[in-house]
């Protein structure tokens, strides 16, 4: 049973005009299913945090979870016609900080409701048992949590992975038709006649 964290501070975000990184930053490509393009990396992020949805992540309430749950969820989700989200390593998850903030380190206009908290890498720390790396987008610092510990989740997949090649990464289209794009896909109802 997974841990649930909600939390309702919202953390403000002060931004130094001095640096040049505009916001939203033109790298980042928004769709309209409720991902994120990064043409730099070329990774799609779900832009939400676990827990919230909708337009500027407005629907819902943050959520923690623990290690294993975290892991659970990112191999078992499926969002936007896609079936292949994972949980980032440190590098993908780092090239979301935009260090010319204070408050939150994140593009909050791209990517709305991001907690001042640390998420859950897929990277273990290795002189740690059972435990992963984590980068906190309140201070920009990466640090580690274990199996006990509940931590914010932000999904990501290779953008390029669903095509007619690697068709298991890609929901069929009858399943898109029904997805509520923030879930699992639901079957339809047996008709019991």
């Amino acid at each position: 049973m997974p841990l649930v964290l909600s939390v309702g501070v919202a953390i403000a975000q002060v931004c130094v005009d001095s640096e040049s990184a505009p916001m939203p930053d033109p790298r980042y490509v928004p769709i309209q299913n409720g991902t994120v393009y990064d043409q730099r990396t070329g990774l799609m992020w779900k832009q939400c945090p676990e827990g919230v949805a909708g337009i500027g992540c407005a629907v819902g309430e943050l959520q923690a979870f623990k290690l294993d749950e975290a892991k659970r969820r990112a191999r078992e989700w499926r969002f936007a016609g896609y079936a292949d989200w994972r949980l980032p390593n440190q590098d993908e998850l780092r090239s979301l900080l935009q260090r010319r903030c204070y408050g939150v380190d994140i593009d909050s206009v791209t990517f709305p409701r991001t907690p001042a908290g640390p998420f859950w890498t897929s990277d273990p720390a290795t002189y740690y048992p059972d435990s992963a790396w984590t980068l906190d987008f309140g201070r920009g610092h990466l640090g580690y949590g274990t199996t006990r510990d509940a931590f914010y989740v932000r999904l990501v997949r290779d953008a390029e992975a669903c095509s007619p090649a690697r068709p298991a990464t890609c929901l069929p289209y009858s399943e898109r038709r029904l997805e509520p794009h923030d879930g699992p896909v639901l079957a339809p109802e047996d008709d019991a006649d």
